[in-house]
């Protein structure tokens, strides 16, 4: 009895390496041929998961090895401003942040541990976060009705002791108070 595996299924991998391939290269060429400010973050986070898709993983995103800038320079596969780019989009990610706890073990570009996520760092993370949901979300200010003083007398009536008699006040007017 013949395997139920076709040729065509053995050579499939291969293929999917050539495309990946063929993908990569020309993802790099299109990229290489723009400014810097027109490559966007997740067009750079992709080559990266292209070429290390363990390392890379936005659905569950763990802390990177200090360094890994270097680490990505020395293999050659990628110029620097993408190296750039694509670090800075990944590692500002939400989820990234929120995973970047201490102790928490730092990963190489292999996927091997290397070092872990120190107090300063976990700190400054909570702290991106924090301000990222302060301009999401910023506080309510609730003002009266604020009237702004001028030079108006208003008369106001004061009962003392059963009687009811005027008094002069410092004068308002009845235009609303602006708020610079």
């Amino acid at each position: 009895m013949q395997s139920s595996v076709s040729p065509k299924s053995n050579n499939q991998p291969a293929e999917n390496t050539y495309v990946k391939d063929n993908d990569i290269t020309s993802l790099l060429a299109d990229l290489s041929l723009r400014k810097d400010k027109d490559i966007l973050g997740h067009e750079a986070i992709r080559v990266l998961r292209m070429l290390w898709p363990s390392v890379f993983r936005v659905s569950s995103p763990k802390p990177l090895k200090i360094g890994i800038d270097k680490e990505i320079a020395a293999t050659g596969k990628v110029p620097e401003n993408i190296i750039r780019i694509g670090l800075r989009s990944y590692t500002r990610l939400e989820q990234y942040l929120e995973n970047t706890i201490v102790g928490r073990v730092r990963i190489g570009l292999d996927g091997q541990p290397d070092g872990r996520v120190r107090l300063d760092e976990a700190l400054n993370a909570d702290m991106m976060l924090y301000a990222r949901y302060c301009r999401k979300n910023p506080p309510r200010v609730f003002v009266g009705q604020f009237r702004l003083v001028k030079g108006e007398e208003i008369k106001e009536e004061v009962k003392v002791e059963g009687e009811t008699t005027e008094t002069e006040t410092a004068a308002a007017t009845s235009e609303p108070a602006t708020i610079d």
